[in-house]
């Protein structure tokens, strides 16, 4: 009988504190509990015609004040993806101004949708495989995109391309290295018919 007095005793003795203990948990404030799961996927970046990946080469060549000419050539000749993709290229970009130097009506003849091939020919003539910093660019040849090869001239720091001039060196793209020319660099035996 002490047995069931005992368990009487502690039944009514919490049943007494109840209360007060549910009290001081609903006077606590609340603890929210948030289950966070983190998923990560690779996603492959298309480039669409035109709207080039920030940071890219072309992304570079499109908002560049200077590149009006040479961004559309790029988009006429199908070279965003190129231009877009991972790299690392070194392209000899040249200036609206360097394009104003061409005979009259040549790049006119160029952006015509029959002359596509010829373009993207000139354009990949200004596109090296690999980063080259105008530090690490020395006397002698580089084989370009489209297979022929352009002259390097290092002299007290100023660079030649064939005979164009390096005048804007070293810009860093997420995918290469951007270096700014002053004349259009023409790959040897390159020709547009007249007809055209």
């Amino acid at each position: 009988m002490k047995t069931t007095f005992t368990r009487l005793t502690a039944l009514l003795a919490f049943a007494a504190l109840s209360p007060v203990i549910m009290a001081a948990e609903t006077d606590a404030p609340a603890k929210k509990v948030t289950k966070t799961e983190t998923t990560t996927t690779e996603t492959k970046t298309k480039v669409e015609p035109g709207k080039p990946e920030v940071g890219t080469i072309a992304r570079m060549v499109k908002d560049g004040a200077s590149f009006s000419i040479l961004s559309k050539a790029i988009e006429a000749a199908g070279l965003e993806e190129m231009l877009s993709g991972a790299g690392p290229n070194t392209v000899f970009a040249p200036t609206d101004e360097a394009f104003g130097k061409l005979p009259k009506g040549t790049l006119d003849k160029l952006l015509l949708p029959e002359n596509k091939e010829k373009l993207r020919q000139l354009l990949s003539y200004h596109v090296i495989p690999g980063e080259f910093l105008t530090s690490s660019l020395k006397d002698g040849e580089l084989k370009t995109a489209s297979g022929d090869k352009v002259k390097i001239d290092v002299e007290l720091k100023k660079v030649k391309v064939n005979d164009a001039k390096v005048v804007n060196q070293d810009l860093v793209a997420s995918n290469g290295i951007i270096q700014v020319i002053d004349e259009v660099l023409m790959p040897k035996d390159f020709k547009i018919d007249k007809d055209k």
